[in-house]
């Protein structure tokens, strides 16, 4: 069984507001923004979204495959040896001559709103992995499409269903990029769709569709609320999951990865779906009480104790 981690590998630029973004935004000013908000400062830490549920997985002590394009320059270089510090392969993580490193830029407020601007540099270069080239049975295998290459994106989504391999597709900031035919047919056939609330609210308007009609493409939707928790909806309805407390917060970001790689670890496990859920969310937990995507870290040990506190539940694959 192979977890497939496609997306970015980036290096996130992390600010800090100490104010509300929208102190200074004007609201029937919207169409003429013009505002300067002065950050109290920036740090540059490994980030990415295959950078980041990877690194979380490895902390399971899983071994996912990591598929994107990274630039030749010495960013790129710099992340291809952190993976394999890790212990992971970085046989598809290609790097590309000529181009840069994607980079993250984000700015976090006082609440926990956030602005994001992203250069995706050399993950544009669509990478030459084939999933049927893995060994073994396609429907024992588990991928996740995360935000990174947009013919990546396409690509992988058709070729997982061709094979019978499960997905899960998680478009994030990527949602804007494509058409909501496009959209629908990366979703078809998925296990899982997974955004935040803003982002599938964007993802319907895209579409066009009803929240229930959803389910004609896929099996489920996960939405991830933040500091509530977050939200499973299936056909026979929602359930809600809440947000494990933390005995500190610190920067949010990566938070949704971290929940990520839970729900990966525990699906590739054979835990259902809401039990994986919880999962995501207790993993999630750790990343929140540091500043960084990658600067958390727990034992399997350590992560089963705060769980099963959180939820009375005790995943066999965490020992």
């Amino acid at each position: 069984m192979t977890i497939i981690c496609s997306g970015s590998l980036a290096f996130d630029r992390l600010a800090l507001y100490p104010g509300l973004f929208s102190d200074l935004i004007i609201a029937d000013m919207i169409n003429k923004l013009n505002v300067c908000f002065m950050v109290e400062k920036v740090e540059r830490v490994h980030g990415g979204t295959a950078g980041n549920i990877s690194y979380n997985l490895q902390l399971m002590a899983q071994k996912p495959l990591v598929v994107t394009s990274v630039g030749d320059d010495p960013d790129g270089r710099d992340y291809v040896s952190r993976l394999e510090s890790w212990g992971l392969s970085a046989e598809h993580a290609y790097l590309v001559p000529g181009e840069a490193t994607a980079g993250v830029y984000i700015a976090t407020d006082k609440a926990g709103n956030q602005l994001t601007f992203f250069n995706p540099g050399a993950m544009v270069v669509e990478t030459p992995f084939d999933p049927a080239s893995l060994p073994g049975n396609p429907s024992d295998h588990l991928a996740i499409i995360s935000p990174g290459g947009f013919s990546d994106m396409e690509r992988l989504a058709a070729r997982y269903r061709d094979l019978g391999i499960r997905f899960i597709f998680d478009p994030g900031q990527q949602i804007p990029v494509f058409s909501g035919k496009q959209l629908l047919d990366m979703l078809d056939g998925s296990l899982l769709l997974m955004t935040n609330e803003y982002e599938l609210d964007l993802f319907l308007q895209k579409t066009g569709l009803p929240p229930e009609d959803l389910f004609r493409y896929t099996t489920a939707v996960l939405t991830t609320l933040g500091a509530k928790g977050s939200r499973l909806s299936t056909p026979r309805g929602a359930q809600h999951v809440m947000a494990v407390p933390t005995a500190e917060l610190g920067n949010p970001t990566g938070a949704g990865d971290a929940y990520r790689a839970g729900v990966l670890a525990a699906l590739a496990h054979g835990e259902d779906i809401l039990s994986s859920c919880r999962l995501g969310s207790t993993v999630a937990s750790f990343c929140v009480e540091a500043e960084g995507t990658q600067k958390h870290f727990f034992t399997p040990g350590q992560l089963l104790t705060r769980h099963f506190r959180a939820f009375k539940e005790s995943p066999s694959f965490l020992g």
